[in-house]
């Protein structure tokens, strides 16, 4: 009897695979780009914004103009951004109110001359044909947010295994059946600049954490559509280069604010996958106190459960399959994470980020 815990644990969680049943690549059509205006916001990117900035010049289509909001930088990011011939606007002081990106952002739109806007996170690589293949979205006349590939490197970066998939499903865009509440990927939206100054621009989520959620609501709330895709193959990102310091204050300085804004039914879907997957360390941990068929049925459901892990890890990145066999470890450093941010909030402890103070 008690072998039905392990098995219902493993089939609660396949509710994961409703919200990723349907994704969707960028199409392999290509068109120019020269209606599209680039704003980067750059704080202390001098690496990343090198790389960008090399990426975008090596496209086989070019922008009508790349702009990078220098966020007051105490690093070379401006120097090297104008090296490689991108025009840099010095950010100004920031106003009360407003959070480093959304002002950066802001600030970028208002100088940027295009029809349209794609706003790009610094720490990104585009693959060739990557922007044509953007520009050919430009005739739908939606707006295109992209979730870029995270590209593994170090053993450490495979911490975010979790958190990379929660946030594929807790946008809503690739459910089964089609989302009216879904978010933007924050990293990378192209959007016409009339239907942004519409919206109220980034004016209107300027104290914003996650500023995709509530920014991709006003979107819908202007009748414009919102169309979402994976990155591979066209889009990447490295993103925790420096450690698993870096790694563990990015992912907490969004941590309590995206999951209170994801729509409800993606909420459900991780809960149960998260639920199943804490069911089964709990069975792996006593499965020897039990019968051998205890043990039988706890070992295939777990098989079964990292199978199903690995599958919602490889949508964004090239994750090893090791994170989803050694879920324990990988799904334990999540949770351990999600309660130490909701502790710090609970505590009412600021977090920071870059220098400044987030919340």
């Amino acid at each position: 009897m008690l072998a039905i815990l392990p098995a219902a644990a493993f089939l609660i969680s396949l509710a994961i695979l409703f919200s990723l049943a349907r994704p969707r690549r960028l199409p392999q059509a290509t068109a120019p780009a020269d209606a599209i205006s680039i704003v980067i916001p750059a704080r202390d990117e001098e690496e990343n914004i090198a790389r960008l900035l090399t990426t975008l010049k090596a496209q086989s289509t070019s922008p009508l103009e790349i702009i990078v909001v220098d966020d007051q930088s105490a690093d070379r990011t401006a120097e090297v951004a104008r090296d490689l011939g991108a025009t840099v606007i010095p950010g100004k002081e920031m106003p009360p109110g407003w959070k480093g990106k959304t002002w950066a952002c802001q600030q970028g739109a208002e100088a940027a001359s295009g029809e349209w806007l794609l706003f790009l996170d610094a720490d990104l690589t585009f693959l060739p044909d990557a922007l044509a293949r953007l520009a050919a979205l430009l005739p739908r006349n939606q707006v295109q947010s992209v979730c870029p590939y995270h590209r593994v490197v170090r053993p450490y970066e495979q911490l975010s295994a979790y958190f990379n998939a929660i946030t594929l499903a807790g946008v809503d865009a690739f459910a089964l059946t089609p989302s009216k509440v879904a978010t933007l990927f924050g990293q990378v939206f192209l959007i016409r600049k009339d239907h942004y100054q519409k919206a109220g621009g980034h004016e209107v989520v300027k104290n914003e954490i996650l500023e995709n959620y509530r920014l991709a609501r006003l979107i819908r709330d202007q009748d414009v559509g919102i169309q979402h895709a994976l990155g591979r193959g066209a889009i990447e990102m490295r993103m925790f280069p420096a450690g698993p310091t870096q790694l563990i204050e990015s992912w907490k300085k969004g941590f309590l604010a995206g999951a209170s804004q994801a729509p409800p039914r993606a909420l459900v879907t991780i809960s149960l996958w998260l639920t199943g997957g804490m069911i089964l360390i709990g069975s792996l941990l006593t499965a020897p106190f039990f019968p051998p068929l205890f043990l039988k049925v706890t070992a295939a459901a777990s098989l079964g459960y990292a199978l199903l892990s690995f599958h919602a890890f490889r949508l964004g990145g090239n994750f090893s399959f090791l994170a989803a066999l050694f879920f324990p470890i990988t799904l334990l450093f999540y949770q351990a994470l999600f309660l130490i941010a909701l502790i710090d909030q609970k505590r009412g402890r600021k977090q920071t980020w870059k220098g400044r103070t987030l919340s």
